[in-house]
């Protein structure tokens, strides 16, 4: 049998099962196959969640006869997220559950949202009636409570531990479509919400629309709104370094592999570069502004130690290590300090989307440098996570394609922070109301400029 018409029998299963539910024991089929590959590939997976089979058990004892396509997928969202870890790859667009979006089939709540601390905000109204303002705050859709609806989306949702704050920015740029798969599927929406410019209370029907109309709603209005900011370009779209005065702002965007490629950027001579600068021009303060890297090459967080680690740190000491789901293990030990190391003040930047290997290099700042810490609490768990390379569990019967991480990373215990479950806490937390939002404050930028200052 050809690899073409293997490929033919999948995307027919596809469509088929598409178009009519799956049975209970086709759904409990599927997930035990994602369990089975959850306890074989994922490293630290009663590590960070002792009572997972008990959870496991629950949700596979409570499957319906008949289980809708969004069902499913609400299913396995949830096993996957029994596991307390972020670092999965949750199916693509092209599978049964996502591509009712693309060809039309389902429908979107039009618009998107800001979550600040519970609270949920329209910030773009993509829906036909154009009713909704931006800053209006939402309060309930169809009779569900704000707080009831991210209470539920939150548990389909993989996450490291209990950080909130990755969940709220994760859910930022998907929720339109999100609420479809999690919540429900109406043709309208029912939406109670208080009105940014008078605070009134009103309640608004809108239709549920498809992918197309959508988007011409929004590029429609576009057209007539203040034009949003560039984006960065070129090697920007990693990294910027800026003086002004005594002060240097060090803004490290991203380190996905593909960007990194296509600049030709490799972090040993990115830092070189970076700290040479920094020494020639005498700074007396860093800002390493980390706020929405996702993370990327590990190797952009780990080689920058060598220019933060202190004079008193003792080169040979295990800064990190990793498990495979095989069991093999590396240590890494702290390299020889340079004699470009940074010897002023360091602040760091940070957000729920400060994930992964930005989330570590925020630790290592903090650990080593001894930087003060602005923001809110970073996406990825502070004493380790699951990472790496993914094992790819197909689905049978759905043809969901799950990518589990194959890496346990973990620090060593910490004197500066002892928590478990949560991300890097700041020193000084900032939070945005709407307003901040919209008025386009840089509030982590102002008090990092206004300690230096002091």
């Amino acid at each position: 049998m050809t690899k073409h018409y293997l490929s033919f029998l999948l995307l027919l299963s596809t469509q088929l099962t598409y178009s009519q539910p799956f049975s209970a024991e086709q759904t409990r089929e599927d997930l035990k196959v994602l369990l089975e590959g959850l306890k074989t590939y994922e490293a630290a997976l009663y590590h960070y969640n002792p009572d997972f089979d008990r959870q496991a058990d629950s949700i596979l004892q409570d499957i319906p006869e008949s289980v809708s396509v969004t069902e499913h997928f609400g299913l396995v969202s949830r096993l996957a997220a029994l596991a307390h870890e972020g670092h999965f790859s949750m199916g693509g667009w092209d599978d049964v559950a996502h591509t009712g979006f693309i060809n039309g089939n389902f429908k979107y709540l039009p618009m998107s949202l800001r979550v600040l601390d519970g609270h949920l905000y329209v910030w773009t109204d993509a829906s036909t009636e154009g009713s909704l303002s931006r800053g209006d705050e939402i309060l309930a859709i169809n009779g569900r409570t704000a707080a009831h609806i991210l209470a539920h989306m939150y548990r389909h949702l993989p996450a490291d531990g209990r950080i909130v704050t990755y969940r709220e920015r994760t859910l930022e740029g998907a929720f339109n479509w999100m609420y479809y798969l999690f919540v429900e599927q109406p043709e309208s929406f029912e939406i109670r919400c208080r009105r940014m410019a008078d605070a009134a209370e009103q309640t608004i029907a809108i239709r549920a629309i498809g992918r197309t109309e959508m988007f011409d709603n929004v590029q429609k209005r576009s057209a007539n709104s203040d034009k949003a900011a560039e984006s960065p370009k070129g090697e920007q779209e990693v990294y910027e370094l800026t003086t002004e005065g005594n002060t240097a702002v060090l803004t490290l965007r991203s380190f996905n592999r593909g960007l990194l490629e296509q600049y030709k950027i490799k972090s040993g001579a990115l830092y070189k570069s970076v700290f040479n600068r920094l020494a020639s021009e005498k700074t007396g303060a860093l800002i390493v502004d980390l706020r929405d890297n996702i993370g990327g090459r590990n190797e952009f967080a780990d080689d920058m130690l060598p220019y933060i680690i202190p004079a008193s740190q003792k080169p040979g000491e295990v800064y990190k290590t990793t498990r495979s789901w095989k069991g093999d293990v590396k240590e890494y030990t702290t390299p020889k300090r340079n004699k470009r190391a940074y010897g002023g003040k360091i602040y760091v930047l940070v957000n729920g989307r400060t994930y992964s290997a930005g989330a570590t290099l925020a630790r290592y700042l903090k650990e080593y440098a001894g930087a003060v810490v602005i923001g809110e609490e970073t996406g990825t768990r502070y004493e380790g996570f699951v990472a790496g390379s993914e094992q790819s569990i197909l689905l049978p019967h759905s043809g969901i394609r799950i990518g589990v991480p194959r890496y346990h990373i973990e620090f060593p215990k910490s004197e500066k922070q002892q928590t478990r479950d949560r991300g890097l806490l700041p020193d000084y937390r900032v939070s945005y109301t709407i307003q901040d939002l919209m008025e386009k404050r840089d509030l982590e930028m102002q008090l990092a400029r206004k300690l230096i200052g002091k």
